[in-house]
């Protein structure tokens, strides 16, 4: 499957590009070639709950072994919770901060949930 010409001129211009209307597996054929064709611009993709995003993370690993996926996790506690979160969640998040604020080299992908967004 190859992007419409007039998609990779868009991905030439600044802003931010939204794509709905794929189906569920389509997304993960199609993403790494906007990816690639964006550059080191990167993306975000925001999926519905961990499990979509667990699920889309193995087709991704398919169809691009070779992208660059960094992982942005919802917090598994409330703010106001006595329990604070677990400990792989938070050095995931604070990982996943400092190599977006280092900068990246190569096109990568940020995968995150609504409920992370938030």
């Amino acid at each position: 499957m190859t992007l419409p010409s007039n998609l990779a001129e868009r991905l030439k211009l600044p802003g931010r590009i939204v794509l709905s209307g794929l189906l569920e597996g389509q997304d993960a054929m199609v993403l790494p070639q906007l990816v690639a064709e964006a550059g080191t611009r990167g993306f975000v993709y925001v999926c519905r709950d961990d499990q979509h995003l667990a699920g889309f993370e193995e087709q991704l690993s398919y169809f691009a072994p070779e992208l660059e996926v960094l992982r942005y996790p919802a917090w598994d506690c409330l703010p106001y919770d006595r329990v604070s979160p677990s400990a792989d969640i938070l050095a995931r998040r604070l990982s996943t901060l400092a190599r977006l604020n280092e900068g990246m080299a190569k096109p990568f992908l940020v995968l995150t949930t609504v409920n992370a967004v938030l």
